[in-house]
């Protein structure tokens, strides 16, 4: 039997922003994952995937009964094979790099038995909008500073997936590494301005917010956009400051007119800029559905990891945001 990637979406618990196309269903965000159940003794997983260049390839958590690995998926097709005992078994398959630097497409499912029909019944359904802090960048580093690695990425070790899993949270992650609010000097793209395409900068196609509406959004963005500021002049950091706070401000209101709350949290490192503007922005906006959070800083925890949050802070940053989420709704 055999599941292809236009009936995935009808037999499989799909999570994520996903499209179809060329036979293949795309599911290139940080967190966008498939999961399903099977009766059989062999399952076969025909996968596809690219990345912008060869030292950053897309990794993937494969999951079978419970135990769990990391698989790279290197440009091209990829033809997964297990064997199991006779029964029922699950399978889950989790991106855990950003589209931003690579792809992952389902082409086709197979056993040897049948699928069966398989969905879950989340609490509660989150959006994740934010930068590489969001996707979970560098937190398999052994090193405090280093290059972008992909090798490195894992978003299930992340705020935003532990956070989702703890709330049992069906989730969607909308984030770019390096990219800000409104201005990065690592990349000249922002995340408001592209939030409405299927999938960032890969397919600029405009996404149907219909086909998954939070009902609430945590948004972690301003990272990049106060080490922009802090290269400037003085004359000039507070014209750019302006523009970064009427931009991610609108950003907000944006959110917030679709009429769920909205929490912006902040604080992975010790930038007060960052704090100051958060708030601001919490003032001038002042709606009941906006609420700020501050974590404990990556610094403060002595756990960097290639310029990064590690393990531990994101842990506390989930532990937060967590009681955060339950209290706001």
């Amino acid at each position: 039997m055999r599941i292809f990637a236009d009936e995935a979406q009808n037999r499989l618990f799909v999570q994520g922003r996903r499209y179809v196309q060329d036979g293949r269903l795309f599911l290139n965000a940080s967190g966008a994952s498939f999961k399903g159940l099977f009766r059989g003794t062999t399952l076969v997983l025909s996968l596809q995937s690219d990345a912008v260049s060869a030292d950053r390839p897309a990794y993937v958590r494969l999951t079978l009964d419970g135990k769990t690995r990391r698989v790279k998926l290197t440009p091209g097709e990829h033809v997964l094979t297990r064997r199991f005992d006779v029964g029922e078994h699950t399978f889950e398959v989790i991106k855990l790099t950003e589209s931003a630097n690579n792809s992952m497409a389902f082409v086709c499912a197979e056993t040897d038995g049948e699928f069966l029909p398989y969905k879950e019944t989340p609490a509660l359904k989150m959006e994740f909008i934010g930068d590489s802090i969001t996707t979970g960048f560098g937190v398999l580093s052994r090193e405090k500073y280093g290059e972008y690695k992909t090798s490195e990425q894992d978003v299930t070790k992340a705020f935003s997936y532990l956070t989702a899993k703890a709330l049992n949270a069906e989730y969607s992650v909308v984030a770019a590494g390096g990219w800000g609010a409104c201005k990065s000097k690592y990349s000249p793209y922002a995340v408001p301005d592209f939030y409405d395409n299927v999938d960032l900068l890969r397919n600029t196609e405009k996404y149907d917010h219909s086909a998954f509406v939070p009902d609430l959004f945590v948004v972690a963005l301003g990272t990049n956009d106060l080490a922009y500021l802090a290269d400037l002049s003085e004359p000039r950091r507070g014209e750019e400051r302006a523009d970064i706070k009427r931009a991610f401000a609108a950003f907000v209101k944006k959110l917030l007119a679709i009429g769920k709350p909205v929490i912006l949290v902040y604080g992975f490192f010790n930038y007060p800029g960052l704090k100051t503007l958060t708030e601001e922005i919490w003032q001038q906006i002042d709606s009941p559905l906006l609420t700020t959070l501050e974590v404990k800083s990556a610094w403060s925890l002595d756990d960097v990891c290639a310029g990064h949050p590690g393990k531990t802070c994101h842990k506390e940053a989930a532990k937060r945001l967590v009681k955060a989420v339950r209290s706001v709704l």
